[in-house]
């Protein structure tokens, strides 16, 4: 496929490195589907809902339905996040940006109950509408919106939402809540917040990008959208002649016979063509920026590139992955064609088991279930088997890093986690040597959040009560 610039008067998100200029009510946004559990759908305007993928997109128009046991994550430029519960329904009526760079978040809540975290930083605008009510959401906020057809009840866990379009401007502050009767408009504030079984779940995600989306001086922005998993699932080392690099954990410490481009799914966009969609759930930031290169005896490693320390989430998307080595003989991954004749609609076309759940490598560490500290739900989807490698056999799992959830669950939660707690800097993951090696390196690499190490961390997750840490994800 050609790659071309497209006017922000056609363009939902920049289809080639390089810069565009930005002006005032600009479509050029890059919004992702950052995490899925259970049944979600999604619609990019392709003719209909059709199986959410991880790490699509979400694009001006997006519309996107969980079943009773879905959970789904959509992550902003700025790390804010948009989180749906079960039964719940959402459209992105509006993604634009301004011309000094702030973005302008609109979304429709049709049904359900979602929570939005808004960043700390920066002049973005987050408004939830509900039908004719409008909920303008401050930064540095966290709140919780709930829609049946009686009711519409906003928690603000802290910072501030103001309910707009009223006679007088209803203010709900932190450990407020508003209850909004839709037969006659009235509304009440009570100040204090009830807890409901979702809330755990929010915190859970919530402090995982938290723990992880931090930099620590590799070279880029000091906190990435998108980084956080990075991160949680593998380490940057310098490589002589290419520069700083990143692996995702595993295989024994050799990706040499592994194939990036070997699990996800080419997905079309209309008026855009196909991009690629990584079924690894640290597959975002790896195949939109920088490029891939094949090490000598190291294998198949990321590198983030000049532009990701500036404005990278406008100006350097790309919706084909690039390749700056690759080993002799390798074909790389391309595009289906374009029907000329067609409009619309093109197939999502899937490669290996890419558009399950996310996959894991063998040797790294295991997608945690964040949805397993909600109480009493019920998965009603099957469990995806880890992507394994013909030649490598996973290696025993160690537990230890997993700390069990303690006390009940409620909106301030708070204990051990699902997911393993971050190393602290100079350490490494699953006990591999610290330092720089280069070379046929067996031990580890200097790594943000670990090295490469020869003992897999494993999911081991709560049960329903949230309280005794539960199986492992196999």
């Amino acid at each position: 496929m050609t790659r071309h610039a497209v006017s922000a008067a056609v363009a939902t998100f920049v289809l080639i490195a390089g810069s565009l200029p930005l002006m005032a009510n600009s479509h050029v946004r890059i919004v992702r589907l950052s995490s899925i559990e259970g049944q979600v759908q999604a619609d990019r305007g392709t003719g209909g809902l059709e199986r959410a993928i991880l790490n699509t997109p979400i694009v001006e128009g997006t519309r996107l339905v969980t079943g009773s046991d879905g959970l789904a994550e959509v992550e902003f430029e700025n790390e804010s996040a948009l989180r749906l519960t079960g039964d719940s329904e959402v459209k992105f009526s509006q993604l634009l940006m301004s011309d000094t760079g702030a973005k302008i978040n609109q979304i429709q809540v049709v049904k359900g109950l979602v929570y939005l975290d808004a960043a700390s930083r920066g002049d973005d605008t987050y408004r939830l509408l509900v039908g004719d009510h409008s909920f303008l959401v401050r930064r540095d906020t966290t709140m919780r919106l709930s829609v049946t057809p009686q009711n519409i009840q906003v928690a603000v866990f802290k910072g501030n939402v103001q309910l707009e379009n009223q006679p007088q401007p209803v203010n709900i502050q932190k450990k407020e809540t508003l209850t909004l009767n839709v037969a006659d408009d009235s509304n009440t504030v009570a100040k204090s917040v009830a807890p409901v079984r979702f809330d755990a779940w929010n915190k859970e995600r919530e402090d995982y990008s938290k723990d992880y989306a931090e930099n620590e001086g590799y070279g880029g922005p000091s906190r990435g959208y998108g980084l956080q998993d990075l991160n949680y699932y593998g380490g940057f080392f310098y490589a002589p002649g290419f520069g700083y690099a990143w692996q995702p954990f595993g295989f024994a410490n050799t990706l040499l016979g592994w194939d990036p481009y070997s699990n996800g799914a080419w997905m079309f966009y209309p008026g855009l063509g196909y991009t690629w969609a990584s079924a690894y759930p640290w597959g975002w930031l790896p195949f939109h920026y920088g490029s891939w290169a094949f090490i000598n005896s190291v294998g198949w490693a990321w590198l983030p590139g000049g532009g990701y320390g500036g404005p990278w989430y406008a100006s350097n998307f790309q919706t084909v992955p690039r390749i700056t080595k690759a080993p002799a003989g390798w074909t790389p991954a391309t595009p289906p064609a374009i029907l000329a004749s067609a409009k619309s609609a093109q197939p999502t076309v899937f490669v290996g088991k890419g558009g399950i759940t996310a996959l894991s490598i063998p040797g790294g560490r295991i997608p945690p279930k964040f949805g397993s500290v909600v109480p009493g739900r019920v998965t009603t989807t099957a469990v995806n088997k880890s992507f394994v490698k013909p030649s490598a056999q996973p290696l025993s799992a160690n537990h230890d890093v997993f700390a069990a959830h303690g006390g009940a669950v409620n909106n301030m939660h708070s204990g051990g986690h699902v997911f393993a707690p971050r190393a602290s800097a100079g350490s490494s993951f699953g006990g591999g040597e610290s330092g720089e090696m280069f070379g046929g390196r067996s031990t580890g690499v200097t790594a943000v959040g670990g090295g490469h190490a020869g003992v897999a961390s494993s999911g081991a997750h709560t049960g329903s009560s949230g309280g005794s840490s539960g199986g492992s994800h196999k």
